[in-house]
């Protein structure tokens, strides 16, 4: 007998019949196990990529050690360099100036009066530098010193100078002639033993050779002790301003005012503008190497060597010690 599907008691809930069941259905959604998933190729690949990963960041850090220390071998010279040249450089501290305690102001006048009494050659180095003088050019410089310049009327302690890497203890000397007063520089400094004695070649202003000689062209070159402002005078062979820069050269032993030359960005030129870098300084002094040059006039000279920032030599030249 045939059934109604649609019927049904009255309050009785629908029956759905038969259902088929869907594909995939009760079973857990989501992705599937990369162990059940992966193929050995696969795994394979990214092992390859994880090593080649590790193996980029070990080269990397070998690169960047190899870097480090390849710089520091770089570096260390120059600072070493650096330090030398803070160590030779005007105005700092050589060994003497740690090592020798410096004279006090009645010790270096009481020096520098024994000094200039002297008239003993015996006696010259237990006081005096004397350089390449003998002992009795020392004291015979010594004995004319009142008819050249006259009665000494004063002696200024100047205390410390800080010039030339030297220590230094300068005084000055003020005698009264007929003419005028002169001056002198009294300039210390102690030897080996720290034995402070007076610098006989500063004293005198010694020029090697004479003035005469160089200003008459008899000398080709000569190393003198001047006082050095800046000047601004090209002219002849130094007419180009470009490429020279001048300083005027002056000494109470000649008449003369002489221009000095040196060639811009030279060691001679940066040694020179040192003597300006130590605040408002109009003049200085120094011992210089001068030497002719064809063409020139009989007061033009080019700077050969700038051998001190004082009248005081060391072993070494200023100019030298920069580079």
């Amino acid at each position: 007998m045939q059934v109604d599907v649609n019927s049904r008691k009255q309050g009785s809930a629908p029956e759905l019949g038969r259902v088929a069941k869907m594909p995939g259905y009760g079973r857990r959604v989501g992705r599937r196990s990369r162990r059940q998933s992966d193929s050995p190729m696969e795994q394979l690949q990214r092992e390859r990529q994880a090593a080649i990963v590790r193996w980029s960041i070990v080269i990397g850090v070998v690169s960047m050690a190899a870097l480090v220390v390849a710089f520091s071998f770089w570096l260390m010279p120059k600072l070493q360099q650096s330090a030398h040249a803070a160590q030779s450089a005007p105005g700092s501290m050589d060994s003497r100036t740690s090592r020798f305690k410096s004279p006090t102001e009645q010790e270096a006048l009481t020096l520098v009066r024994k000094a200039l009494a002297l008239r003993d050659p015996d006696a010259v180095d237990g006081l005096i530098r004397r350089g390449e003088a003998t002992a009795l050019e020392v004291v015979d410089f010594l004995k004319e010193l009142k008819a050249t310049d006259g009665e000494i009327a004063e002696c200024a302690w100047l205390g410390t100078l800080d010039k030339n890497s030297l220590a230094l203890e300068g005084v000055r000397i003020v005698s009264v002639s007929k003419d005028k007063p002169k001056t002198r520089m009294a300039l210390l400094t102690p030897d080996a033993n720290g034995i402070w004695k007076l610098d006989f070649a500063a004293f005198a202003r010694a020029v090697k050779p004479s003035w005469s000689d160089l200003l008459e062209k008899k000398a080709e070159s000569a190393v003198v002790r001047v006082y050095v402002t800046k000047e601004h005078y090209f002219n002849g062979p130094f007419a180009d301003d470009r490429k020279w820069v001048a300083y005027k050269l002056s000494t109470p032993d000649i008449d003369e005012v002489l221009v000095g030359y040196c060639k811009v960005g030279s060691d001679q030129h940066r040694a020179m503008e040192l003597m300006w870098q130590r605040g408002d300084v109009s003049i200085s002094r120094a011992t210089l190497e001068i030497r002719h040059v064809v063409g020139s006039d009989r007061w033009q000279f080019e700077i050969a060597k700038v051998l001190a920032e004082d009248w005081v030599t060391d072993d070494k030249p200023l100019d030298k010690s920069l580079q």
